[in-house]
């Protein structure tokens, strides 16, 4: 069987979602959102949903920009997605606080602090008394932290059923269970059907890989990260909170979720003993109180990650066919930039930032 759409986008995660929400905006064109399992459950559905492009940047880099555009968008994408659908996807400004590390010197967290405010006038230093006035529940002995007062959060999983809704209300049409096999020249092959578009866009993370007939092939490997929750009264943290590779996010409704591990351990999914351990201990490393509180839940997902760290955006060498992949553990944080520069892609304009770094012919 044939059928023919003017785009098909492999993959329904938030990356994939955004695209055709924004193709779609062009309503004569026909978009087609293919996935191999459920729109939204795989990488998009695990995410903790921090927004913060630059408390792990030391430096200026084109990533860091691109991410801080990302970031500056976000307001107005999650107030048009409530106009659209009437769904919350909890994006709120509630900071960030970046613990110094045990290994920071006081110089070295100053230095950094003079470099970030570069790029954000509003970072501030916190000596520890001023940190215990900010979260009076952090117990780690820090000699310092930075504030970043203008990161935001999202909750992943309403963020993706307010995309998929505005992508049903925008007239994309979305086919879940569907396993996409190979990609040729304005094909895409599910098992023994194929779909024919003129635009192919892969937005298949940690699957894409798997994908036959891609050129150039692209090196994107599963990193998975174990994440658990726990039940807290009367949110006890203000803001997210960061210390090494540990993070807490404080939800409205009272959860708090803590993460996250980082494994290469191909597509295995499981919770192991060794990864929710160590979430714990470093969640009451970085507050005693959080001993006392109910796990309620616990998950893992797959991230999609690439050698250099950068993800792949940008023209195949097939016409037509394009990729936005790779984002690992920015693909929140980059669906409304992303979905942005593939837009003017297909439609012939030069992207509002460079996206040379992002190509996927580097690999």
């Amino acid at each position: 069987m044939n059928a023919m759409h003017d785009v098909i986008v492999i993959g329904g995660g938030v990356i994939g979602l955004a695209i055709a929400r924004e193709l779609r905006s062009d309503r004569s064109r026909s978009v087609l959102v293919v996935d191999r399992s459920g729109i939204g459950e795989g990488t998009s559905w695990a995410a903790a949903g921090m927004l913060s492009a630059l408390s792990e940047a030391d430096s200026g880099s084109s990533f860091l920009d691109l991410c801080m555009a990302g970031q500056r968008m976000y307001r107005g994408f999650a107030e048009e997605l409530v106009r659209e659908t009437d769904i919350d996807c909890g994006c709120s400004t509630n900071g960030l606080l970046h613990l110094a590390s045990p290994d920071d010197s006081p110089e070295t967290l100053r230095d950094r602090y003079e470099t970030q405010r570069r790029f954000s006038p509003n970072v501030e230093f916190l000596y520890p008394d001023e940190l215990r006035l900010v979260e009076p529940r952090v117990t780690a002995l820090v000699h310092g932290a930075l504030f970043f007062p203008d990161d935001l959060q999202v909750t992943p999983r309403r963020l993706v059923r307010a995309l998929h809704e505005s992508c049903i209300r925008r007239g994309v049409e979305i086919r879940s269970g569907a396993l996409v096999t190979e990609v040729s020249k304005g094909v895409v092959r599910i098992a023994a059907e194929e779909l024919r578009a003129k635009t192919i866009i892969v937005a298949s993370g940690v699957w894409t890989s798997e994908l036959k007939g891609l050129d150039p092939p692209v090196p994107v490997r599963p990193r998975k990260g174990q994440i658990l929750s726990l039940s807290t009264s009367g949110q006890p943290f203000r803001c997210m909170i960061r210390w090494n590779n540990a993070y807490f996010v404080p939800r409205p409704d009272g959860d708090l979720v803590v993460g996250a591990t980082s494994e290469d351990a191909g597509f295995d999914r499981s919770l192991t003993p060794a990864g929710i351990g160590t979430l714990l201990s470093k969640a009451q490393a970085i507050s005693s109180h959080v001993g006392s509180f109910p796990i309620k839940e616990m998950w893992s997902g797959l991230r999609p990650g690439t050698p250099d760290g950068l993800p792949i955006i940008g023209r195949s060498r097939i016409p037509g066919v394009f990729y936005a992949t790779g984002h690992y553990r920015n693909g929140i944080l980059l669906a409304p930039i992303t979905a942005s520069i593939m837009a003017a892609l297909v439609n012939e304009r030069t992207p509002e930032l460079p996206i040379e770094p992002y190509s996927p012919l580097r690999f």
